[in-house]
């Protein structure tokens, strides 16, 4: 499957060329990517991109209306710059080794997983910031309602939106600064070194270990799990004591259900680029040990996949479980371009959703 010259590994260490010169190991390797990165990669990235593609297309007629309608626009887009950028990483990859061999695109892949891999992390929190507004919309308006007024508004969003960004792109901005890379005079292949940046055991345990975990992982999952279980007791609650019409008590259950779907999802996604960042202080140089015949050549993909699956997945969850986005996706397809319908239940309280769209999703 890999034609591998021999005179290109003489150039390199004995244990590489040891390494390298195993054909069946690069075999197996090649149909790994190929599977895992270039077609179900690839399918849920296409898969990904259209959805929030229809997702843009439906709440982008009426976000100026509703700051749950502008949280979902805006989780769309960045999203779908998520679903971008690791596509430009992992889906040429299985791709152009099975067809040209080993070797082909390697200097591609290392700018890819060393500097554009950092651009899709800056998008994957601004998604995760977005997730956390967009729960905390759905808080504020089942828990807090006399509160909604004050804190559902869509210029807010933009504006925490904007924020998110601009937080993102500084908290990430050390990272393009952990490696260089290095050509080799005689193979013209690049290879990555260390700087003395993540050599510091300081910037490994403060930053790259203790305040990246808590910024990706351990303050959106908190945060989102406590407010998911604060919604449920209060939607139980109000069941008991208000009888609110079907209509009003199923959108408000689709609206609940979906967002814990996000939540259950973006918890389990973000658990593998958690274990990532520690494997990275483990093994240095990490991008040595997951290459092929590395000890974490199989755990390698994991992350960029289950990144994907998080950002290609909220259309899926809202087909599934909100019938009134179910029904708006079939109006946008058979050509009717209403979004909303004449009369629109809002959920007792849910003043951050004023369509109907939010509180049916």
């Amino acid at each position: 499957m890999a034609t591998v010259s021999t005179q290109v590994y003489s150039t390199e260490s004995g244990v590489e060329l040891q390494k390298e010169l195993n054909l069946s190991q690069f075999d197996s390797c090649i149909l790994y990517y190929f599977i895992f990165g270039s077609c179900i990669g690839g399918l849920l990235i296409v898969f990904g991109l259209a959805g929030n593609g229809i997702t843009i297309a439906i709440m982008g007629r009426e976000r100026k209306k509703s700051a749950t309608i502008n949280c979902l626009f805006m989780l769309a887009i960045a999203d779908s710059f998520v679903l971008l950028t690791y596509g430009f990483m992992i889906t040429p990859m299985g791709l152009r080794k099975l067809a040209f061999g080993w070797w082909n695109g390697h200097n591609y892949n290392f700018i890819s997983f060393i500097h554009v891999l950092e651009v899709a992390r800056i998008f994957n929190q601004v998604s995760a910031f977005i997730i956390m507004l967009v729960t905390f919309q759905r808080y504020v308006s089942v828990c807090l309602p006399h509160r909604a007024k004050q804190l559902c508004s869509v210029r807010l969003v933009n504006i925490l939106t904007g924020i998110s960004y601009v937080a993102s792109i500084l908290f990430f901005l050390p990272n393009f600064f952990t490696y260089v890379l290095v050509k080799d005079s005689v193979t013209h292949r690049y290879y990555a070194e260390s700087q003395p940046l993540v050599l510091s055991s300081t910037f490994q345990i403060l930053y790259a270990t203790f305040a990246t975990g808590l910024v990706t992982y351990v303050i959106p999952v908190s945060t989102l799990s406590f407010m998911s279980i604060q919604i449920l007791r209060s939607m139980t609650t109000q069941s008991k004591a208000i009888r609110q019409s079907a209509d009003r008590n199923q959108a408000r259950k689709d609206l609940t259900l979906s967002s814990i779907a996000i939540v259950v999802i973006f918890t389990f996604c973000q658990s593998f680029m958690f274990i990532r960042r520690v494997l990275m202080w483990v093994y240095d140089p990490y991008f040595g040990s997951a290459r092929c015949g590395g000890e974490l050549q199989y755990f390698g993909f994991v992350p960029y996949i289950t990144m994907v699956i998080n950002s290609a997945a909220n259309f899926g969850i809202f087909v599934i479980l909100a019938k009134g986005f179910r029904k708006k996706v079939v109006r946008l397809f058979i050509g009717r371009n209403r979004v909303a319908p004449e009369t629109s239940s809002v959920a007792i309280g849910d003043t951050c959703a004023r369509s109907e769209l939010p509180a049916s999703l």
